[in-house]
């Protein structure tokens, strides 16, 4: 009834127990090295979307317009193309180079327009305050009685021209978007004040140089009107034939194309009168007169 244990079965049994168990342990150890894999897997496949995300991103867009500037001359026929490049409208401009370009419009606008109501309250001032002593000389013969081209005699109090500035390209640009000169494309049209009927006079071509002067002996007034010490050395006015002849046919003359480097203000209002220079009575212009000297460095 009661056997004796069999010592050899006993080691059967625990061999195929430790198989079972071995087998076990290989399983699960199976398991999680497919998980650890599919995880590796599934990582990659996350890294390389973002890599072809990026990619697309980069290359896109794929199509894009290109401007081109198409520029034919006038009188040869020759065209020119150009592409355009940079964010257009949004381009950055320096502050030497605005500053530059706001004194150069100004005075080119004060100096090309005519208004014997208006001018004597600013532009005659801003015209001698920021010229050298040649350029002004220059504006003093254009307004003086003995010239029959005299804008006073010509228009009088009822017309006015009025000056609208269709191009500046500065001339000499240096490494911090500073520029030495500037050549501007001007658009003259005569008003009847009386009517309001504005025509075309001409267009013309203006280039200048100018530099900054820091011992300008200036008045308050003035000091607003120029701040920097901006002084037109050289000064040129030229007929703008690609935009037409004007109708009438008269070409204007030029005020002439000056190199004086000697810079000081004009004399003062008494002098103009003594000069010869036409004015009406309500245009009582005065000059620059010494004030203390400024030192600035554009």
């Amino acid at each position: 009834m009661f056997r004796r244990k069999d010592p050899s079965r006993k080691g059967q049994v625990d061999k195929a127990v430790a198989k079972a168990v071995s087998y076990e342990i290989t399983v699960a150890d199976l398991a999680r090295r497919s998980e650890r894999r599919a995880w590796q897997v599934a990582g990659a496949a996350v890294l390389m979307s973002l890599a072809l995300a990026g990619g697309y991103y980069y290359v896109l867009p794929l199509k894009e317009k290109v401007p081109f500037l198409v520029m034919a001359d006038a009188y040869t026929g020759t065209a020119t193309v150009a592409r355009l490049s940079g964010t257009l409208g949004m381009a950055r401009v320096g502050r030497n180079e605005a500053v530059n370009r706001s004194n150069v419009a100004q005075y080119v606008l004060a100096r090309e327009s005519y208004d014997a109501a208006v001018m004597g309250l600013r532009d005659w001032n801003l015209v001698f305050t920021m010229s050298s002593s040649g350029v002004a000389a220059t504006h003093r013969q254009r307004y003086a009685a003995t010239n029959p081209n005299n804008p006073i005699a010509v228009y009088g109090k009822e017309r006015a021209i009025r000056v609208r500035i269709l191009s500046l390209t500065p001339l000499g640009v240096g490494a911090d978007g500073s520029f030495k000169g500037a050549s501007v494309r001007i658009q003259r049209t005569l008003l009847d004040k009386r009517t309001g009927v504005q025509r075309l006079l001409d267009n013309q071509i203006v280039t200048l140089r100018f530099t900054y002067r820091g011992d300008l002996a200036l008045s308050e007034h003035d000091r607003v009107l120029n701040p920097l010490g901006f002084q037109v050395t050289e000064y040129r006015v030229d007929t703008d034939y690609a935009r037409g002849v004007p109708a009438d046919g008269n070409v204007p003359a030029g005020d002439g194309h000056e190199t004086e480097d000697v810079l000081m203000p004009p004399s003062g209002a008494g002098s103009e009168a003594a000069a010869g220079i036409a004015q009406p009575a309500d245009l009582a212009p005065t000059d620059p007169t010494p004030a203390t000297a400024l030192t600035v460095n554009p």
